[in-house]
């Protein structure tokens, strides 16, 4: 992983456009669902139309295996830009399961590795994972989970942003942070 520089403008455009984002995400909770259907479309669409152009070696053999999960991925992608809120509530209740598995397994392994001497964080952190999970998977609508994912989404930029910007104004001209 390389080192980023961060400078006092390049904090400061940070936090304003997640400041933005965030924002948005509280005033525009059902547009913003959208906005991410498309923008996770694109990248389907883009990986999808790379890995099967790989899929055809020069030789012009094909690696049908590879082609077949491209032409998925397209369709997928075609999919997420028809009817992006289909496309996102899939993405929730995937989002939603991923979280409490991922959780439940730190948490096992919080209680089961006692030589960890971070078993603690692991724990909290599982914990939360799996509340996460719950709370955007298993609210009453599939359309409520959905849209409480855009809204954590929103605080996270929110509070990212103000740290940013505050970071950003606390630096002086010229300064620059190295971060991992």
């Amino acid at each position: 992983m390389e080192p980023e520089i961060l400078t006092k403008g390049g904090l400061l455009a940070r936090g304003i456009f997640a400041l933005i984002i965030g924002i948005l995400c509280f005033t525009l909770p059902v547009g913003m669902q959208a906005v991410f259907a498309y923008i996770i479309g694109i990248f389907i669409l883009i990986i999808s139309l790379v890995t099967g152009g790989l899929a055809i070696s020069e030789s012009g053999k094909v690696h049908w295996g590879v082609f077949i999960l491209s032409i998925l991925g397209i369709i997928i992608a075609l999919l997420a830009f028809i009817s992006p809120f289909a496309m996102f509530f899939a993405l929730t209740i995937l989002i939603a399961a991923w979280a409490i598995v991922t959780g439940i397994a730190e948490l096992v392994m919080a209680f089961s590795l006692k030589e960890l001497p971070f078993r603690v964080l692991l724990g909290i952190s599982g914990f939360f994972a799996v509340l996460f999970g719950i709370l955007i998977g298993f609210a009453p609508l599939p359309t409520v989970g959905s849209v409480i994912l855009i809204l954590l989404v929103g605080i996270f930029c929110v509070i990212f942003g103000i740290i940013s910007i505050i970071t950003g104004l606390l630096m002086r001209k010229g300064e620059a942070v190295i971060t991992i």
